[in-house]
């Protein structure tokens, strides 16, 4: 009898669940990335696609009660509950939001998000094939290429890509510099050093071409964290978690320091950011402990000026204009017990 007959035949519907495990993570991993660089709604068309995909595959393969299982299990775990009280306090503060109908859109949009990503992860396989995880370091080299060639003068895919605005292709390089970091641990996994030096270094002339402090100092902070996890990833996840943390509980102080005597920190252009810090700052005492409400930075005007105030582009001062000391405590709960969730995390797992 041949090897073939002594083969157990193949399931049709093992085949067809393992495909579109293979398209959703292809999507999600490398159309994703390359499609923030467009339009954010393209985006919002492949991530629900994506999804959709890996649901299906998951009940072909007979993942789906165990997926679902997962999701449970994630839903009541500390981190999840903590975050679930921060959305409570995000849609509480709706009741007294200067701008409600704006702020219950992007309350629904946030909220609608966060459920698909939920989602998205509990249909992965539990069990990462070494192809498909081959495919983070592809998919952030592709964008990284195509986000590179749109800051060609010669090219016109820089018309496409917003070259010199601060649009789509900033927000795309913020997602590059978030991405790297899994797509290096996936390719130092299984040995190869070369590659992900190849890597980043691509993504540091992509970032040298766009020119945005902020995302370059993203990057040079992720490159610090990456590589003390390597080389002690229980003491990167406390140290920087440390930071994270009181970071975000000195945000106040820290935005005042840096509008009173911090101004030769930035360049020129970044006078603006640090003068809407000041505002921000000057803003908090008002409504200390509740905020302003969800969106309330777009309503707000400037003390020194009656421009609006906008985006203090400062995730931290935004939480405390707008969510106050509470919603800033609920954050701080939520982020330390995450910290926690990754440091009982795999050795392997943590510099990702």
């Amino acid at each position: 009898m041949s090897r073939r007959d002594a083969e157990a035949p193949l399931d049709p519907a093992m085949a067809v669940a393992g495909l579109l495990t293979r398209l959703g993570i292809f999507a999600l991993i490398v159309l994703v990335p390359m499609m923030a660089i467009v339009s954010r709604r393209a985006v919002a068309v492949f991530v629900p696609l994506a999804t959709v995909l890996l649901f299906i595959a998951a009940a072909l393969s007979g993942r789906l009660n165990e997926a679902t299982m997962r999701l449970l299990r994630a839903l009541v775990s500390p981190a999840t509950l903590a975050f679930i009280a921060f959305v409570i306090c995000i849609a509480a503060s709706l009741t007294w939001a200067l701008r409600p109908d704006a702020a219950y859109d992007r309350l629904s949009q946030l909220v609608l998000t966060l459920a698909l990503a939920v989602a998205t992860v509990a249909a992965l396989p539990e069990r990462t094939r070494p192809s498909d995880a081959n495919l983070v370091p592809i998919g952030v080299a592709i964008a990284t290429v195509t986000l590179a060639l749109g800051y060609v003068p010669s090219l016109p895919l820089g018309e496409v890509i917003g070259r010199g605005a601060p649009t789509e292709s900033q927000r795309a390089a913020m997602l590059l510099v978030l991405l790297v970091w899994p797509a290096n641990a996936a390719l130092l996994a299984r040995g190869r050093v070369w590659p992900a030096l190849v890597l980043s270094a691509t993504l540091i002339a992509t970032l040298w071409l766009i020119h945005d402090l902020v995302v370059i100092g993203a990057f040079i902070l992720g490159a610090l964290a990456f590589g003390m996890a390597l080389w002690r990833p229980v003491l990167a996840v406390r140290v920087f978690g440390a930071i994270a943390l009181l970071a975000l509980a000195m945000a106040p102080g820290i935005g005042w320091l840096m509008a009173e005597y911090g101004g030769f920190l930035t360049p020129a252009s970044g006078d603006n950011i640090v003068a809407i810090w000041r505002d921000v700052t000057y803003a908090l005492p008002g409504k200390l402990f509740f905020g302003w409400g969800f969106e309330a930075s777009a309503a707000l005007q400037r003390t020194t000026s009656n421009m609006p105030l906008g985006s203090p582009q400062n995730a931290a001062l935004q939480l405390w204009l707008e969510l106050g000391l509470v919603g800033v405590v609920l954050a701080l709960i939520a982020l330390f017990f995450g910290l926690r969730a990754i440091e009982r995390g795999t050795e392997h797992m943590r510099p990702a």
